[in-house]
């Protein structure tokens, strides 16, 4: 389905039933698109009123000059998006590159209800400099190089095959492990070809700085929040800790059994459903929920 939003085309997918609390769901990038997430979260179509989202200028959605694009656009997106579909009331989850857009739509404009930022970081500075000494500890070599060359790549890309490549070559560091299940369904999945890559917001992005510091506006954040992360994840801990310190009402939970991209099928229900909740039953109820499939959770409401 498609909706205008000032001026530009977007697409959203729905999924669950139009009575259930609307979520809408941003997929990480640049250059990437909502079949990052879906069909992973659809068991989240229970409860809520899923819609997952092309970014602007990405998947399905109309392309646009990647110089105009900024985590703000993204943001007033999201707001507008809201605006379109006649949304009173919704919740955003971001995973990566999205939570860093839900990260900023918090900060800068904080008309959802609640936010779950799933492998974000306030700085990008801190999050480049922790992420890259994770790439340095990772094995086996070949894939490592395989890792870094295509990070390389990035700036040249000028093909949704290239970049399609490029992300294959990439997936590896987005999990714990290339021998699991998980592993292997996700990319059996995306050599389905469903998905739509976008080569003109990556090349951008990559030849410039990514504009991601908010760690020092992180206190202007009111709704419950609830940060994800992987203690194996490639996108470490400690660049999500300051976000989930310095957010008002936020809450912070740490898998040990995943890195961000294992098995959000998994983590769905267990994680997202307790974040549409506010004060310590959150926390009980994220940390009985995730009991019955893994003893390594922390979760914990942040100080």
């Amino acid at each position: 389905m498609d909706a205008i939003v000032d001026g530009v085309r977007l697409f959203y997918l729905p999924m669950g039933a139009e009575g259930n609390y609307p979520l809408i769901v941003l997929h990480g990038g640049p250059g990437l698109d909502h079949t990052e997430m879906h069909p992973w979260l659809d068991p989240l179509g229970d409860t809520f009123r899923l819609l997952y989202v092309d970014l602007r200028g990405h998947g399905r959605s109309e392309r646009v000059d990647p110089a105009t694009l900024s985590l703000g656009r993204y943001a007033e997106d999201v707001s507008l998006l809201a605006a379109a579909l006649g949304l009173s009331r919704y919740a955003v989850l971001g995973r990566s590159y999205g939570a860093f857009i839900a990260l900023a739509h918090a900060v800068e404009r904080g008309d959802a209800s609640h936010y779950v930022i799933s492998s974000g970081s306030a700085s990008m500075s801190r999050s480049m400099r922790e992420v890259e000494d994770s790439l340095a500890r990772f094995e086996p070599v070949e894939l490592r190089e395989a890792v870094t060359a295509s990070w390389a790549r990035e700036p040249r890309v000028t093909t949704p095959e290239e970049v399609a490549e490029v992300m294959e070559q990439q997936m590896p560091f987005h999990f714990a492990s290339v021998d699991s299940d998980a592993y292997r369904r996700y990319t059996d999945h995306e050599r389905e070809g469903r998905a739509v890559y976008a080569p003109e917001p990556l090349a951008y992005a990559a030849t410039h700085e990514y504009a991601i510091e908010y760690e020092d506006r992180l206190g202007a954040i009111a709704r419950p929040t609830l940060i994800l992360s992987g203690a194996t994840s490639s996108n470490p801990r400690a660049t999500s800790r300051p976000c989930a310190t310095s957010c008002g009402g936020a809450y912070e939970a740490v898998f040990y059994f995943t890195a961000p991209m294992v098995s959000p099928r998994t983590r769905a229900r267990c994680a997202v459903q307790p974040a549409m909740k506010t004060g310590a039953m959150a926390t009980v109820e994220a940390a009985d929920s995730l009991a019955q499939k893994s003893p390594s959770l922390e979760t914990k409401p942040v100080m």
